[in-house]
């Protein structure tokens, strides 16, 4: 079982337009989490984005006709980097973290 840390930047509702927060995995750094809602079908994830302050994290576009809630965003993010359980906490502001809004392709982001 792989426990983490998350924290979410903004109040989670039922239906969000946009997600923002930051975690950590075990033995690592505090990374970014930013999942926007596009017109796609399918989730798009991206584990290897590098803001322009050096933090890594991972953007994750979500379909906008599907509902966007805590419990998705922790499913997606479960899925993508193998964590079982989250603890929520209250954690770095994610803006604090980054200097840029989204991931580049610096240090081999995959976006």
């Amino acid at each position: 079982m792989t426990k983490a840390e998350i924290s979410f930047d903004i109040v989670m509702d039922d239906d969000m337009d946009f997600v923002e927060g930051s975690y950590r995995l075990p033995g690592h750094d505090w990374e970014v989490l930013i999942i926007s809602k596009e017109q796609i079908e399918q989730p798009l994830i991206s584990t290897s984005g590098k803001w322009r302050s050096g933090v890594t994290g991972t953007h994750i576009q979500f379909p906008e006709v599907q509902k966007l809630n805590k419990m998705v965003a922790l499913q997606l993010l479960s899925g993508a980097l193998g964590v079982t359980d989250w603890q929520e906490v209250h954690g770095p502001d994610s803006m604090r973290l980054r200097d840029y809004p989204y991931p580049s392709n610096e240090g081999g982001g995959d976006q």
